[in-house]
């Protein structure tokens, strides 16, 4: 007789521990190895005898997102709740057309590293992500981008944070919004470190998917799925009393319209694409098929921008669409009630109702 595969010593697990026997470990990218909760295990719950839908044609939904109020005099201000992610380590030609593709869906770009001439030229909206050390504001200074964003580095404290923040924002050099990238673990005391020392917003991630290629426990064991993490952020800027004023951006495992409107559901104020962008940019399977590493790219012409813009576009009118089928006028009205959970998992993780309760 025949027994089927042990659950817990599969095929894979002998592979990989032949593979760590030769002294390697396993390198992912793209994605994780595993299966992770995601917005697919919740649904929304649409208008009914309650609820009254709001008719397409005639009453419009406002995607207008505004980002960043706190104490920036010139906030970031969108026409839709979606903006572009930073691939510094893709060649020329990809990174323009991320940026054409940004600027024709009235949205926004994050980028970092060395940013040329044109690709400034074409980002329309820019947020430019630097990382907290000795020198940052100078970066700062030279490209005046709509917004700015905060990496954290290895070993980067508090007390680092808030001096970079109170040198860009002395004497008035700095009016854009601060954003502060927050990896996701320790999402409570995350948040409220960086509520502490004055960011205007907080760029959320989790247990994600990448766009370069890392160590597999990297994506598979560390940090929390991003239907957890977005509920306890609002929750930690709500004990902080800052809710509503410090915007809350999901930066994770957003591929289409449902998934950013659920983001949206459970707090996020806006929320930002990276892999999707890539794919619908013409990149599909590693992100050595458009780096710089020394592979000649033959997918990315002039021009494919507008792909990027297209997706946009259609991801905004999902949003809207579900928005009015929950009788929202406005995008960001979406709140928790309008969800409901498919597993036990989702739903303890998100704290959204389990369908069936």
């Amino acid at each position: 007789m025949i027994y089927p595969h042990s659950q817990i010593w599969t095929p894979q697990t002998i592979a990989d521990i032949h593979s760590r026997a030769q002294g390697q470990y396993r390198l992912s990218g793209f994605r994780p190895l595993r299966d992770l909760p995601t917005f697919d295990e919740l649904v929304f719950l649409a208008s009914g005898l309650t609820r009254f839908p709001l008719e397409g044609y005639k009453e419009k939904c406002k995607t207008e997102t505004t980002l960043g109020f706190r104490t920036a005099s010139t906030p970031l201000v969108l026409e839709t709740p979606i903006y572009v992610g930073a691939s510094s380590a893709l060649e020329n030609r990809a990174r323009l057309e991320l940026a054409r593709g940004s600027s024709l869906a009235n949205s926004a770009i994050s980028l970092e590293g060395k940013v040329n001439r044109d690709e400034r030229k074409l980002a329309r909206r820019m947020i430019y992500e630097v990382p907290v050390r000795k020198g940052a504001s100078r970066l700062v200074s030279s490209l005046k981008a709509e917004a700015i964003q905060l990496n954290l580095e290895l070993g980067t404290t508090v007390d680092a944070l808030h001096g970079l923040i109170r040198d860009l924002r002395r004497g008035g050099a700095v009016k854009v919004p601060i954003f502060v990238s927050c990896p996701g673990a320790r999402v409570e005391d995350e948040v409220k470190a960086a509520v502490g020392v004055g960011a205007d917003g907080l760029v959320l991630q989790g247990l994600k998917t990448s766009t370069i290629t890392r160590p597999e426990g990297l994506f598979d064991y560390c940090r929390v799925p991003i239907i957890a993490g977005i509920p306890r952020a609002r929750e930690a800027l709500r004990e902080r009393r800052v809710l509503g004023e410090v915007s809350l951006i999901s930066a994770t495992g957003t591929r289409n319209g449902a998934d950013a409107s659920k983001a949206l559901a459970l707090g996020a104020d806006a929320v930002r694409i990276d892999e999707a962008a890539l794919i619908a940019l013409g990149y599909y399977n590693s992100s050595n098929e458009i780096a710089e590493e020394g592979r000649p790219n033959r997918k990315i012409e002039p021009g494919t921008g507008i792909r990027v813009a297209k997706f946009i576009n259609s991801m905004t009118m999902e949003i809207a669409l579900l928005a009015r089928s929950l009788g929202k006028g406005d995008v960001h009205s979406l709140e928790y009630e309008d969800l409901s959970a498919l597993t036990l998992e989702a739903s303890l993780m998100s704290g959204v109702r389990l369908a069936g309760e």
